[in-house]
């Protein structure tokens, strides 16, 4: 359990920082990050620190093929969750 929750942890601030390592670069119109590696991060279980990132720095909100990407991630997990700790 421990190792689950410092993975959780680990992927989390690596999809968080995927994040604001896009936003910057972005802002300053250098080569960005792609979208599949931060979904793809994401997918991996940083979908709490993506989902941070986009709330916190309000970035890949307006792009709708992106977000309906990451819910839908997002709900999966959720899903995943609940049936694997239901009990």
């Amino acid at each position: 359990m421990k190792f689950l929750l410092f993975y959780l942890f680990a992927i989390n601030y690596i999809a968080y920082t995927l994040f604001v390592i896009d936003k910057k670069r972005a802002q300053k119109g250098k080569q960005r990050i792609a979208e599949k590696n931060l979904l793809t991060a994401c997918f991996l279980g940083g979908s709490i620190g993506g989902w941070l990132a986009m709330k916190n720095l309000r970035h890949k909100t307006s792009k709708q093929s992106f977000k309906t990407k990451f819910y839908l991630i997002l709900i999966i997990q959720v899903f995943l969750f609940f049936s694997l700790f239901k009990r």
